[in-house]
């Protein structure tokens, strides 16, 4: 089971079930999850991925994807200087990976 460390700020929003989609870059080993494989975040909170949408940029995720979704407290604008702080154009430039999460039931462990 793979393991997705977040950022406090944004685990409290996945927790609170306001946020729905987790943004990464394409790193192999994110691009190797599929629907349905089981996730950790912050090693103890199990979700499973519901969708993947995989994107060239920032602006291509925005556009196919809801800000609202990965930020609820932040407008679009905001959001994309967020996106890009955490992620330079190097990593960017790797692509972008959209896991839609949710929270795994015990049924499913």
């Amino acid at each position: 089971m793979k393991t997705l460390w977040i950022k406090e700020e944004y685990l409290r929003w996945i927790l609170d079930g306001r946020k729905t989609l987790e943004v990464r870059v394409g790193y192999s080993n994110i691009t190797r999850l599929e629907v349905g494989d089981h996730v950790m975040l912050n090693d103890q909170h199990p979700f499973v991925i519901k969708r993947i949408g995989r994107y060239a940029n920032f602006e291509e995720l925005l556009a196919n994807e809801s800000a609202q979704a990965i930020a609820p407290d932040l407008s679009r604008e905001e959001l994309l200087t967020a996106l890009r702080k955490i992620y330079p154009p190097e990593k960017e430039s790797l692509g972008l990976v959209a896991l839609e999460i949710i929270r795994r039931s015990r049924e499913s462990r």
